[in-house]
C-alpha cells in the first residue's frame, strides 16, 4: 500500500494497513476441553441409565435379554436378530460384577 500512495495511485491517508494478530486465549482452550469432557460424561450416566431402565423392564416382565432373540417371521421361519450393544458392553471396565449368595431359605426351594 505505501507504493500505491508513492506513486500516487492511491492517496496517503488510504494507504495505511490494517492488520490483525489473532490469537486463541487459554481460557477458549479449558472451555473447548471442558465441554468435551461434559459431553463424555453425560454420554456415559446417560447410557448407564438407559440400560439400568431396560434391565428393570425386562426383570418386570420376567424375561431376561439373550445375546440372540428369536423372532417368527410371516412365512413360518425363525430369524435370528441380534440385538445391539449395551453400557456393559462399551464400559465394561467400569462396571462391577456382583455374585448373589442364596441363603439357606433359597437353596432349598
Amino acid at each position: 500500500f505505501s507504493s500505491l500512495a508513492y506513486f500516487g495511485i492511491l492517496e496517503e491517508r488510504y494507504a495505511k494497513c490494517f492488520r490483525i494478530e489473532a490469537y486463541v486465549e487459554l481460557g477458549s482452550w479449558l472451555l473447548v476441553t471442558s465441554s468435551l469432557l461434559l459431553m463424555l460424561q453425560f454420554h456415559f450416566v446417560s447410557s448407564a441409565a438407559k440400560q439400568l431402565i431396560d434391565d428393570e423392564k425386562s426383570n418386570s416382565e420376567s424375561s431376561k435379554l439373550d445375546i440372540e432373540e428369536v423372532r417368527s417371521t410371516a412365512e413360518g421361519q425363525k430369524a435370528v436378530t441380534s440385538i445391539n450393544p449395551r453400557f456393559t458392553d462399551y464400559y465394561s471396565f467400569a462396571v462391577v460384577k456382583v455374585q448373589k449368595r442364596l441363603s439357606q431359605d433359597e437353596v432349598e426351594l
